[in-house]
């Protein structure tokens, strides 16, 4: 075993092959606080191939080279966007299901909630989460179980959390076997044969 790049592992595998079949997801953040979030954000749905993130709240200028550092070259990659908005349906397409990332009182586990194909994934601010205003527009809550003393997920882990168990989900059929399939695979690069 040796180690391969992940750009040439995704292109050999075909990882977005996976968009042939389900919408790509929407990334909604309410009012995050911190640059380093914002643009971990803006990398997470680049890395996901979500359409666009959307930043509840004001554009602060003077954070955006912090932000732009953060995302790195997905700044580039992906439209996000700072918006006022308060109604999500007028953000998010009224065929997508918006399902929130909260510790709430309806929240379902994660692990336990088929999620829907056509999806935007909410997160709330770092310090506050989600306003039962915005909670009360979402089609669905889910809660990540969280082990460990410090009972807390930073924003931008949670949703990655999230959206990975999404992408999970998407590939699998109803019956529990492959709706996708990744692997069986055979390539070679610089002289060795791999099989996915």
């Amino acid at each position: 075993m040796s180690y391969l790049k992940s750009n040439t592992l995704f292109e050999q595998i075909r990882t977005e092959d996976l968009y042939q079949r389900v919408p790509r997801p929407l990334l909604i953040a309410d009012h995050l606080l911190t640059p380093d979030n914002i643009g971990a954000m803006i990398r997470l749905a680049d890395n996901i191939g979500a359409t666009e993130v959307c930043f509840l709240g004001r554009e602060e200028e003077h954070k955006l080279g912090k932000v732009r550092r953060a995302a790195a070259s997905s700044r580039d990659n992906i439209r996000w966007y700072f918006s006022e908005e308060t109604d999500l349906r007028k953000i998010v397409p009224a065929n997508k299901k918006i399902v929130a990332i909260e510790t709430a009182d309806n929240a379902t586990c994660l692990y336990d909630t088929d999620l829907p194909e056509d999806v935007a994934f909410i997160v709330g601010s770092e310090s506050h989460g989600l306003s039962d205003a915005l909670l009360a527009q979402c089609d669905q809550v889910v809660y990540i179980p969280v082990p460990g003393p410090t009972r807390s997920l930073n924003v931008s882990h949670a949703a990655a959390v999230a959206l990975f168990e999404w992408q999970r989900q998407m590939m699998r059929d109803e019956v529990g076997g492959r709706r996708y399939e990744l692997g069986g695979r055979k390539y070679e690069v610089g002289g060795r044969r791999y099989e996915v």
